[in-house]
């Protein structure tokens, strides 16, 4: 049986994680952390709630919506295999998070084990704490929202049925809108929802629990759904997806928004993927636009098909600036020895953390353990080098200066990586026109004719 006496206790682990965290998370995992509508957080501290999240980038998720809603500091519930060695349930539990048991782990039989966790969740909101939860019960593909358990549903009715459905409890709906999934240096926008409660469903659950329960999760599913991007077709996902983020400077130039804004890049998104959803995104032979929209997908999966090929990014495809490609060239001339020296500094925790990802089995979790593993490695490693700086040089504010500096590093590694990666796309692709590929030049008037359908669909 677990403890969970001290799941709120102050934790001095915690306590000391937390800064180091959220430095590390907002300014070098991700570039731009933006939140909106914080507003819509329960301002009263004594009272709890329940907040519901998408689940997408597994350990990020959790930690971003930390960072998102303070100072209030949720407790968790995560995937209760993780807590089956009792250490790593102590470390979990001094961290505010809780198991929650999934059929697929535990099996049937396994599942009585909530109960203890659901009435505990139940007591601490009683005590003003916020339970956050991923209600899909695991990790989604990308911009896609999978079906919710009921688990969240038990413990929402189960709190107001042991306060005789007297308090309303809150519901906020969180939706989180990444960029990129690999790597750092991507965007992440977080919308928090209006709060919401569930009254009209407390008859139904007194008569038939299961309903009510099913009835909320659809109702929270879609609160969720609208504060994200939810790509729902899996087996043309990847041409969607593209053809959405092709979207993105027409919409942005059709309303004279700057370029680059979280806001505009997932309500341009947002708009397109509905256009292509009320068209069955071309299954639907009746639906209205079903033709129009089948031969874009179409369109967008050949192109993607094409670029996989030639080996290029649709960025490099669409963009023809020669001035562009040689200011970037003379730029990474003169930054070739930083890129050396940051190389240098960095190499050895980089692989170690590429090193432990590639052990992983579950493919889900390879971005947690990478963060992870890089979070402490990187930290451990650049103060064995503030050790050797300092008794090679003897000066301690000369090791200082070089530890403030080695993060910086860091980004300069990963930004020249990218810029050497876009500089070869680049190359290749001149070779290409140099050359008359004619792939390639299929895949330019192809990608004019798709920029073209895209502007006769949204009108």
């Amino acid at each position: 049986m677990i403890d969970f006496s001290r799941i709120t206790k102050p934790s001095l682990l915690y306590k000391a994680l937390y800064s180091y965290v959220a430095l590390a998370l907002r300014f070098i995992y991700f570039r731009k952390f933006r939140v909106v509508g914080r507003k819509n957080i329960p301002s009263d501290k004594k009272e709890g709630f329940l907040l519901i999240c998408n689940h997408q980038l597994g350990l990020m998720d959790a930690l971003s919506i930390i960072f998102s809603v303070a100072p209030r500091e949720p407790v968790f519930l995560a995937r209760g295999d993780i807590f089956e060695k009792p250490a790593l349930a102590r470390l979990l539990l001094s961290l505010r998070i809780m198991p929650a048991y999934r059929k697929r782990d535990v099996g049937t039989e396994g599942l009585d084990k909530n109960d203890e966790v659901f009435q505990e969740s139940v007591k601490l909101m009683d005590q003003g704490v916020v339970i956050a939860l991923f209600p899909e019960a695991g990790h989604q593909s990308h911009h896609y929202l999978g079906t919710f358990k009921k688990g969240f549903a038990r413990i929402a009715f189960g709190y107001e049925e042991a306060c005789d459905f007297a308090r309303d409890l809150k519901i906020l709906p969180l939706g989180h809108h990444y960029t990129g999934y690999s790597g750092i240096q991507n965007d992440v926008l977080f919308q928090i929802g209006e709060p919401f409660t569930f009254a009209e469903l407390y008859d139904t659950y007194k008569e038939h629990p299961e309903r009510a329960r099913y009835l909320l999760t659809q109702q929270a599913r879609d609160k969720v759904e609208a504060l994200m991007l939810n790509v729902d077709d899996p087996d043309n996902y990847e041409a969607i997806e593209l053809l959405c983020q092709m979207y993105v400077p027409l919409y942005e130039k059709r309303r004279g928004i700057k370029k680059g804004d979280l806001r505009s890049d997932l309500a341009a998104k947002r708009e397109l993927n509905g256009i292509l959803r009320a068209s069955g995104y071309g299954r639907q032979e009746d639906a209205p636009g079903a033709a129009e929209t089948a031969s874009l997908i179409e369109k967008g999966a050949s192109y993607l098909e094409n670029l996989k090929v030639i080996g290029l990014d649709d960025d490099i495809v669409a963009r023809a600036s020669t001035a562009g490609f040689v200011g970037r060239t003379i730029l990474w001339i003169l930054l070739l020895p930083v890129f050396v020296l940051s190389a240098v500094i960095n190499f050895v925790p980089h692989r170690i953390s590429v090193a432990m990802s590639r052990k992983i089995k579950d493919k889900m979790l390879v971005h947690s353990l990478k963060f992870g593993v890089g979070l402490f490695a990187f930290l451990i490693w650049y103060l064995i080098l503030f050790a050797v700086i300092w008794i090679v040089f003897g000066k301690f504010w000369i090791a200082l200066l070089s530890l403030l500096f080695m993060p910086v590093t860091m980004l300069a590694y990963h930004h020249l990586r990218v810029l050497t990666k876009r500089l070869v796309m680049r190359l290749k692709k001149y070779r290409y026109a140099v050359g008359r590929n004619p792939l390639f030049f299929a895949t330019r008037r192809l990608r004019r004719n798709i920029i073209s359908d895209l502007k006769k669909l949204v009108k």
